[in-house]
């Protein structure tokens, strides 16, 4: 399934008033009061202009009684003036409108049937960011009938335009043949434009193309170098992958000390591949002193993850039963101890 943002990737509505300008001295002195921080006098012509007609004025006039600025936020205002300037094709207005009815903004119900129809008509007139949106309701059903060849148009409209997050779910539609027929080389060229981009997912999946050379070069001193990149926006799987690297000198320097240290910096994160890794590096003493108590707390949190991967569920009861035969039962209380007090200190970052 494409990546949704926390929960979505919907624009604040403060973004809204950065609109073009129609050429016309009233509304540009009233933007500029707007940008200015002076929102009695823009509120006032904002007014007029809106009452003439003026679409975009309408769409500006309500996103300020959304804010309450120079005036009391009234969720009714402003819905009368988003109508009046998306019904005359206003996309601004059209998107403001989508966001508050799938998200019941301001005490307004959630209604994504509504929310949807909206999104679609500014989403036909080229707002990129709609477009995205788009793309995760049809790719999630939300208010839509779910259907993956639509979700890949929408993404593909906004990653056109150069929307990073469109980019990188195109990359993964691709890569899993989901409303498309699969492409592993479109796939990772979208990765690769979204990576460009700052993307930390996307960086993560074009460094794995080049260390195993998928459908690209096989390079692991490139792969590694996008690895750092998602890396320093903490992607802890990157975190891991430079880890697993070090340790065996593929793309970068062989060092265990290096190696220990990133993997722990990834099992401090949460990753419980970082976990179990750390654990077996305590375990053979590799890169850092031979601790099994040390080894069996990072398992023990490890296992208490209930979305671990069956591969890494049976890595972990293999280690589990290798430390079991060499400790002591107060070794294993012990280890238990540490790992409750260190996964409260984990769940808290």
């Amino acid at each position: 399934m494409p990546a949704m943002h926390p929960r979505w990737l919907f624009t604040s509505l403060i973004l809204l008033p950065l609109l073009a300008a129609p050429v016309r001295a009233d509304f540009t002195s009233a933007l500029d009061d707007y940008n200015d921080g002076n929102y009695r006098a823009a509120l006032a012509e904002f007014h007029s202009l809106a009452e003439a007609g003026d679409a975009s004025a309408q769409s500006i006039l309500a996103l300020m009684y959304i804010e309450g600025q120079a005036v009391d936020a009234n969720m009714g205002e402003a819905l009368r003036w988003y109508v009046a300037a998306a019904e005359q094709g206003q996309i601004d207005a059209q998107y403001a409108l989508a966001i508050i009815a799938l998200e019941g903004v301001g005490g307004i119900p959630s209604d994504p049937w509504t929310g949807a129809m909206w999104m679609e008509e500014a989403s036909r007139r080229g707002h990129m960011y709609a477009q995205f949106d788009m793309g995760n309701l049809y790719a999630h059903g939300i208010g839509v009938i779910q259907d993956d060849a639509e979700a890949r148009y929408w993404f593909e409209a906004a990653a056109t335009q150069g929307h990073k997050d469109a980019q990188y779910n195109l990359g993964t539609l691709y890569m899993n043949g989901r409303g498309v027929d699969q492409d592993l080389s479109a796939s990772v060229e979208w990765f690769r434009q979204a990576a460009e981009q700052g993307h930390p997912r996307a960086q993560y999946n074009l460094g794995l193309a080049y260390l195993n050379g998928e459908h690209t070069e096989h390079n692991p001193a490139l792969a590694a170098e996008w690895f750092e990149r998602a890396a320093d926006q903490g992607q802890a799987t990157a975190v891991v992958a430079l880890g697993l690297m070090s340790l065996e000198g593929e793309g970068v320097e062989q060092d265990q000390a290096a190696a220990a240290q990133l993997l722990r910096q990834a099992a401090e994160a949460g990753n419980p591949e970082g976990q179990y890794l750390l654990a077996v590096l305590y375990t053979r003493g590799l890169g850092l002193e031979q601790d099994p108590v040390e080894a069996y707390a990072w398992l023990e949190i490890a296992e208490s993850r209930d979305d671990l991967t069956p591969p890494l569920r049976q890595n972990l009861d293999d280690l589990r039963q290798s430390l079991t035969s060499v400790m002591t039962a107060s070794e294993i209380a012990e280890a238990r101890a540490v790992a409750r007090a260190r996964a409260n200190s984990i769940a808290m970052n």
